[in-house]
């Protein structure tokens, strides 16, 4: 058991490697540059051709991103390990301050669906231990694999849908939690 354990942990390391690493190529290979945005969401601007190049050759080397990919993927990972995600392109606020005011919120809903979860799950869970391989289980068990292979933003759409949105029953509110 002691093996097992130390072999496990040490296999933290390099799968963190590989995660940072994939979510690090994945971010360089979205389409267009985040300094390409933030220069056209100034204001209407207007600047000559050798203007501009001189702001995004200053906005580059700003953010790094005039450095060699190896060097930007450890400054990168250094800054994710601090927490520290920069700020916001959009209104320059930043980051980690706008993930901190939604987790209140998002600790909120998981813990209503967890616990919704284990009222609809445990007693169905008990009934087909219960009654064992009869017609009921039978049709319960197929209901719940369907359920359980759809895609979930699909059912929650659905559920959106039907449950709150005003055209059928109007149950849940689907905006304005707090």
């Amino acid at each position: 058991m002691r093996a097992y354990l130390v072999r496990r942990l040490a296999l933290i390391v390099p799968t963190f490697i590989g995660i940072s690493l994939i979510s690090f190529f994945v971010i360089q290979l979205a389409p267009g540059s985040p300094i390409y945005f933030k220069f056209l969401a100034g204001q209407g601007l207007m600047a000559s051709d050798a203007e501009t190049e001189q702001i995004i050759e200053e906005t580059k080397q700003l953010y790094g991103l005039d450095k060699p990919i190896w060097e930007q993927y450890i400054r990168w990972l250094w800054r994710m390990i601090r927490l520290d995600f920069g700020n916001s392109y959009k209104d320059q606020r930043p980051v980690r301050e706008k993930i901190f005011e939604t987790v209140p919120i998002t600790l909120q809903l998981n813990i209503i669906s967890i616990l919704i979860i284990y009222l609809i799950s445990v007693p169905l869970g008990v009934y087909s231990a219960t009654h064992h391989r009869t017609l009921s289980d039978n049709i319960l068990t197929f209901i719940l694999f369907v359920l359980y292979s759809l895609p979930t933003f699909w059912t929650a759409m659905l559920l959106i849908l039907y449950l709150g949105g005003g055209e059928y029953l109007d149950w849940f509110p689907v905006a304005g939690l707090n």
